[in-house]
């Protein structure tokens, strides 16, 4: 097998993970003895072509991965504009694109809609599980765009609680105000598996989201990488923390998973497309990649300015 790196592989049935040593962590697929990798000691020095879709975040990703990617040597190609995230996966499956970047809990809920993990770590290896043969991820970054939702002062007063897990039984006496990323999240479907039901949803934009809960009543369902989140005043709900990678699912005081599904940022790519040096420079990112940075930059990107400037200027700053 040549180096053997830390490796959170599934098998073909979804037969768990393996761990060995320290290095970068990959899914890949299981048939027999060490299986087939996707750390191709027989790949050339092909271009990488790295996709992305139609919105701002995706482009940007992508070129950090990029960047990444050619700072370890590799000829790269940047495609954007491939369209949502089914057609930019399509492409990934035809062999159009080798890498899109993306979030965990939403191509889990792409590639399983049933699915229902929540935990950072339960959402990857629910992830690896449920990707096609053909495609396999690597480390996810600390960086995410998960649900949060913010509350008044006031409103966390009234209802007694900062925490989402406070908020069950009195669901129903809210009016939550919904932007198109927690939509997109499922945060909604994240509430209501936890008993949570609002009595009213509206929708919105991320400043009307933003007004509704610092001006009456009402609760802000934003994300976490969203400028109107950076912005928002009031209390920010707090949910369950993730657990770190590789501890176990229960930290022994009864601690229930978070609410909302975590939304990692990851590289998805087609398995033997990348070899050793490259899967290295996927893993810088992820060792750097935070959400208040990825939140800056897209704030940076929506203010007018040009998302290659942006991703070059925390590349040479991170990696």
């Amino acid at each position: 097998m040549g180096i053997v790196w830390n490796a959170r592989s599934r098998g073909l049935r979804g037969e768990g993970f393996i761990r060995t040593v320290a290095g970068p962590v990959v899914a890949v697929a299981v048939l027999t003895g060490c299986g087939p990798s996707v750390l191709d000691e027989s790949a050339d020095a092909a271009t990488v072509v790295v996709g992305a879709g139609d919105d701002a975040a995706s482009e940007l990703l992508a070129r950090i991965y990029a960047g990444a990617l050619a700072g370890s040597g590799t000829r790269t190609e940047l495609r954007t504009g491939l369209g949502g995230r089914a057609d930019y996966l399509a492409a990934l499956d035809a062999a159009e694109v080798t890498l899109v970047p993306d979030y965990t809990g939403r191509l889990l809920r792409y590639f399983a809609p049933a699915a229902t993990d929540t935990d950072a770590e339960d959402v990857f290896e629910a992830l690896a599980r449920s990707l096609p043969d053909d495609m396999a991820v690597t480390d996810y970054a600390a960086a995410q765009d998960r649900s949060v939702l913010f509350v008044s002062d006031a409103t966390a007063a009234r209802l007694g609680t900062t925490e989402l897990a406070g908020l069950v039984g009195r669901c129903g006496e809210l009016t939550v105000t919904v932007t198109g990323g927690f939509e997109e999240n499922d945060g909604l479907r994240d509430m209501a598996e936890r008993g949570c039901v609002p009595g009213r949803v509206e929708t919105g934009d991320g400043d009307a989201a933003r007004h509704a809960a610092a001006d009456g009543e009402g609760v802000a369902a934003l994300t976490t990488a969203s400028a109107a989140a950076r912005d928002a005043t009031g209390v920010a709900l707090k949910d369950a923390p993730d657990r770190a990678p590789g501890t176990a699912p229960e930290d022994g005081t009864g601690t229930e998973p978070p609410v909302f599904t975590a939304q990692n940022v990851v590289p998805v790519f087609r398995k033997q497309g990348l070899e050793e040096r490259q899967l290295e420079a996927l893993s810088l990112v992820a060792g750097e990649l935070t959400t208040a940075d990825l939140a800056e930059m897209l704030e940076r990107v929506g203010g007018g300015e040009d998302s290659a400037v942006v991703a070059q200027a925390w590349l040479t700053e991170h990696v």
